[in-house]
């Protein structure tokens, strides 16, 4: 079912990326605090698979886990929608799934979960080169979903620091 406002879905990658590598909170506290009230609003989410892929690269202390359990609302589960867009992703790109696990990462549920509300995907993940295995924003294209990076999105938000 189409939302009828417009938001992210956000991808683990760009989470990291945003809190370790290029704005962390401690320098760009105004950042953080437009990003809370995105979630607030209920405008920009991730897939609860997001949030156990956190929970398992790093420990309990660590400040992103900390923040992300403070916010434990932008976490969705999966439903039957996305459920539906799952299986559709794994069935026509079954080369985007490891096949050795048992379990796919995030990658096709922050997709399924963009798909089922007509949202965009923030990712930091940039398209496979040719032959290479499909990235985040490879399947976006072919499943006709936006997919934005960390800098594009915050234009979209007409943000400036």
């Amino acid at each position: 079912m189409l939302e009828l406002f417009s938001g992210y879905s956000i991808d683990t990658s760009a989470l990291i990326d945003l809190w370790r590598r290029y704005y962390p909170p401690d320098i760009f506290p105004s950042l953080w605090k437009k990003l809370e009230d995105l979630v607030s609003k209920g405008s920009l989410i991730a897939t609860h698979k997001v949030y156990e892929e956190l929970k398992k690269y790093f420990d309990m202390n660590d400040e992103l886990l900390k923040w992300v359990k403070k916010h434990k609302k932008m976490f969705r589960n999966l439903d039957n929608d996305q459920l539906t867009h799952l299986s559709e992703i794994i069935k026509h790109y079954p080369e985007f799934v490891d096949s050795d696990k048992t379990l796919p990462e995030a990658d096709p549920f922050v997709i399924a979960l963009a798909k089922s509300k007509g949202w965009t995907v923030v990712t930091s993940e940039r398209p496979a080169n040719p032959g290479g295995r499909l990235k985040i924003p490879d399947v976006c294209e072919k499943c006709n979903i936006k997919s934005v990076s960390i800098i594009e999105f915050f234009r979209e938000q007409g943000w400036n620091f």
